[in-house]
């Protein structure tokens, strides 16, 4: 009867288009569409935490570079002073240890200059606004690139509901079209990604990565500096432990900035994360690594929604114009490609 004819339709529909969906899934991993698709996650990864990239950090470590500025220039006063900078037990030998602080002082006071100098030559807007300008042309790219390589597996679950449930739905091929662009349409959009990308130097982000390592590498030693630019020189250096158990004033204030800049770098290092995944991700990325295997699907994908649509009108399986669509036709109305839409 007319009932095994329905399932026995069904069931070829079911493999028509299931066949079609393995095709559109070989074409994928052929044109490397899947590593494209990956690309585009790091991407947008990459984009989010350079518009979010938070100034907190960076104005934290300007306070305790404040802070260390103005003990060392106390520091620097007081050694040039009568009492000098000798504690405790040490005040006797003052006359002969503030001396030699004082040139271990002024070296690090250099030191601290160039850290100071490279913290405030870091400037986070250029990547604030990169970010920004990233997010706009990747509106428009990972959507693009999401509905294609989502295509193959909307179709399968399309051809599995067939065969659950001997439903008739019908693949709603011309919003599958819609995800389609042209060769030029591609040409232009991935050319907008390369003139953001030429718009980020790599000599910025090199600049900014090595005054960030100037900046950390100055508080990562500086408890060991610190300890060292006061340590009693010989011979009287078995005085040190003395120096240090009633330590200048100086030395407690320094050692106290110290902690609070092991605290923060923790947080300023979100920047150097930064950095590396721009240098890793987009600075040297050939962008045709995302335009080749998309403009290659679209072209192979192009077909077989064509032959997807013929075996559609030759079995009749079309909603006519002006029907109410039952809710068995995979299609969100409002959506540029509705088909691909996870709702």
């Amino acid at each position: 009867g007319s009932g095994s004819t329905a399932m026995k339709s069904s069931q070829e529909r079911y493999v028509a288009i299931r066949n079609i969906a393995i095709q559109l899934q070989e074409d994928r991993s052929r044109s490397s569409l899947k590593s494209a698709d990956q690309l585009v996650d790091k991407i947008e990864e990459l984009k989010n935490t350079a518009s979010n990239l938070s100034t907190t950090p960076m104005e934290n470590m300007k306070q305790i570079v404040c802070s260390w500025r103005d003990s060392m220039e106390f520091a620097m006063i007081d050694s040039k002073s009568d009492a000098g900078m000798a504690t405790g037990d040490m005040a006797m030998c003052s006359y002969w240890y503030s001396p030699k602080v004082e040139v271990k002082l002024k070296q690090y006071l250099d030191d601290f200059k160039e850290a100071e100098d490279a913290l405030a030559a870091i400037k986070l807007q250029p990547f604030q606004e990169f970010g920004d300008k990233m997010t706009k042309i990747m509106h428009i790219i990972t959507p693009f690139v999401k509905d294609l390589h989502g295509l193959p597996d909307k179709l399968r679950d399309i051809a599995d509901q067939v065969s659950k449930n001997g439903v008739q739905p019908t693949p709603d091929t011309e919003s599958m079209k819609t995800s389609f662009k042209t060769d030029s349409e591609i040409d232009h959009i991935f050319r907008l990604l390369e003139r953001c990308q030429s718009q980020l130097p790599a000599d910025l982000v090199e600049a900014t990565k090595l005054n960030y390592y100037k900046v950390s590498e100055f508080f990562r030693d500086a408890g060991s500096r610190i300890k060292d630019v006061f340590a009693v020189p010989a011979p009287c250096c078995f005085m040190s432990d003395y120096v240090m158990d009633q330590p200048h004033v100086v030395v407690i204030e320094l050692n106290k900035h110290t902690q609070k800049a092991m605290k923060r770098l923790d947080e300023f290092s979100q920047l150097l994360d930064l950095l590396e995944s721009l240098q890793q991700t987009l600075i040297d990325l050939d962008v045709k690594k995302i335009s080749s295997p998309v403009k290659q699907f679209t072209s192979l994908a192009k077909l077989r929604v064509q032959s997807l649509d013929e075996f559609m009108n030759a079995n009749g399986v079309r909603p006519v114009p002006g029907d109410e669509v039952d809710d068995t036709v995979i299609a969100e109305p409002g959506t540029s490609c509705s088909c691909f839409r996870s709702s």
